[in-house]
């Protein structure tokens, strides 16, 4: 009978994840998880499989919990425009963790990884598909509530903010204050509005 797991999988998730976000994936060792989460190499790999398996579940729990935090924004927000400035706001935040600005998860495996791995890079458009999606279900409640301009078309305004939110994010990690970003989701916002 084997015995059961002494460790709880979310917090080893969690822990492993803050690793590689602050560090990247190919910048984190073996050796680096294993101190981070206080498991041997062999409950790494016998828990979560090895460090591309292991990235690939800390990287699916980050994104699931964005969509979340997003369907969060539209469904407690007044309008779709207030859902919208809420998660812009939202990502117009510096993500720093120990003084260092982490940026998005997503963005930073996008980048380092997505050119030359084909697993990463169906992940990130499987979320991406997804994310486009609930903007678009946003702009369509916006055009209805009259929050949002009536000419919008929801699939190319999805596109549109899934790349505001990208640059702000990234702009975010080279050092851009919380007031401009702040600053620019206004203005993005403010393109979109309604009468």
């Amino acid at each position: 009978m084997p015995r059961p797991r002494e460790y709880d999988e979310d917090q080893v998730l969690e822990l492993a994840m803050a690793q590689f976000w602050s560090h990247g994936y190919e910048a984190t060792s073996m050796s680096a998880l294993m101190e981070a989460t206080g498991l041997a190499k062999g409950s790494l790999y016998k828990g979560f499989g090895d460090k591309h398996q292991l990235f690939v579940k800390t990287l699916v729990r980050y994104l699931e919990r964005g969509r979340h935090a997003l369907r969060e924004c539209i469904e407690d927000a007044d309008d779709a425009r207030a859902g919208l400035r809420r998660w812009l706001e939202d990502n117009a935040e510096p993500a720093a963790h120990d003084g260092l600005r982490r940026g998005c998860f997503a963005v930073n495996t996008a980048v380092e990884l997505a050119p030359h791995d084909a697993e990463i890079r169906r992940v990130l458009r499987d979320h991406e598909r997804r994310m486009e999606k609930l903007y678009q279900d946003c702009v369509r409640r916006g055009i209805e509530d009259g929050s949002l301009r009536a000419d919008l078309d929801p699939p190319n305004a999805a596109r549109w903010i899934t790349t505001v939110v990208y640059g702000l994010q990234v702009r975010s990690k080279l050092g851009m204050s919380h007031t401009l970003g702040l600053e620019t989701a206004a203005q993005a916002l403010d393109s979109m509005a309604g009468a």
